[in-house]
């Protein structure tokens, strides 16, 4: 009887296997770190957009500059800097304020500047403009802002602004609310990021903006998330809408939820009087959610006035991004010509 050893198909398609290398997919995680702001012009606005005299003007602008917003803005800063900076920053009111004389407030640089000084460094990625006033020598453009890191190796931004169909009048004034959407990429993964700023008046445009916006993400399958002052408890139908539409709320999902507003106009209180959970941060389509915080909500931040950052709290928080890597995988061919060669050998494993 004679035997034949069939170790040399082995050697012969194993060779196969290593010289014809395919790729595949395979899951490493990269971190997605956000926050949103609601920055606080500094004063309370109702009077102004219900009677813009010269009186009610001056008055506004007075508690502006005694809210100091450079030095809030320091403040805001610090906390981005505490968690390392967050890739992306969604800012609501932050506005552009000139007055007689020439002083001008651009809030959004300013704090650019604020977080260049902890090392950090950002630009506009996207920029929604809404209501304007102008009187008596003062003029106020309300903005939504998206701050992006600079030189971050594999990372872009680009950003366009969106006034809602549902808009709504107050005082007899347009306030042309909005949302910034930030067509984003990482280490070439892209995704979504949206900072909007919804009605006040806890009417059903309320509602049907975050509608707006649901209906803009779903034309594309991309993870995304939706950052802002949404003006709505979790007890309201837009937090109920946005669950509804497949998102997650991160700061709930992570038990770090609280209230994010509001402390007095003229941010002098000295013991916190956040009520109401108005700031989020929803996240659709990504892998996992790492951390949530809540920023400048519990402790003032110096001892005179201005105490607090904004009349909101800020909310930071992680998410996760699947990245698709390659590893070596054997190619089709080598496959094809393994299973050949194995049928071969089979048949020839024993001679008789």
């Amino acid at each position: 009887m004679a035997r034949l050893n069939c170790r040399p198909f082995f050697v012969v398609v194993l060779s196969i296997v290593c010289v014809s290398p395919g790729t595949k997919a395979s899951a490493a995680p990269i971190e997605i770190p956000v926050m949103t702001q609601n920055l606080y012009v500094g004063a309370d606005a109702d009077p102004v957009l219900a009677n813009p005299t010269p009186a009610t003007i001056q008055a506004a602008f007075n508690s502006v500059v005694a809210n100091n917003f450079p030095a809030r803005a320091a403040a805001i800063a610090s906390e981005a800097a505490s968690v390392g900076g967050p890739l992306l920053i969604g800012l609501q009111e932050a506005d552009i304020i000139s007055a007689p004389g020439g002083t001008t407030l651009d809030y959004a640089q300013i704090l650019i500047n604020a977080l260049a000084a902890q090392g950090l460094h950002y630009a506009e990625a996207g920029v929604h403009t809404g209501f304007q006033i102008s009187a008596a020598g003062f003029n106020l453009t309300d903005q939504e802002v998206v701050l992006a890191r600079t030189g971050v190796p594999g990372f872009t931004a680009t950003g366009t602004g969106h006034t809602f169909v549902n808009n709504v009048t107050l005082d007899g004034v347009p306030l042309q609310r909005g949302y910034v959407l930030v067509n984003a990429s990482l280490d070439g993964v892209p995704f979504e990021f949206v900072s909007t700023h919804l009605d006040e008046t806890h009417s059903p445009a309320n509602a049907a903006q975050a509608g707006e916006i649901i209906q803009q993400l779903d034309t594309v399958a991309e993870p995304q998330l939706v950052v802002g002052d949404f003006n709505a408890n979790p007890s309201e139908p837009t937090y109920a809408e946005m669950l509804a539409a497949g998102f997650t709320d991160v700061t709930a999902a992570l038990g770090a939820a609280g209230p994010t507003c509001c402390q007095s106009p003229d941010l002098n209180n000295p013991i916190s009087q956040l009520t109401n959970r108005y700031d989020y941060v929803f996240e659709r389509g990504f892998s996992s959610l790492d951390l949530a915080l809540l920023a400048g909500n519990t402790t003032p931040f110096e001892n005179f006035r201005p105490l607090w950052p904004s009349d909101h709290a800020g909310v930071i928080a992680e998410v996760d991004l699947a990245q698709l890597s390659t590893v070596p995988e054997p190619h089709s061919m080598a496959l094809l010509m393994s299973a050949v060669l194995l049928a071969a050998g089979s048949r020839f494993w024993i001679r008789r």
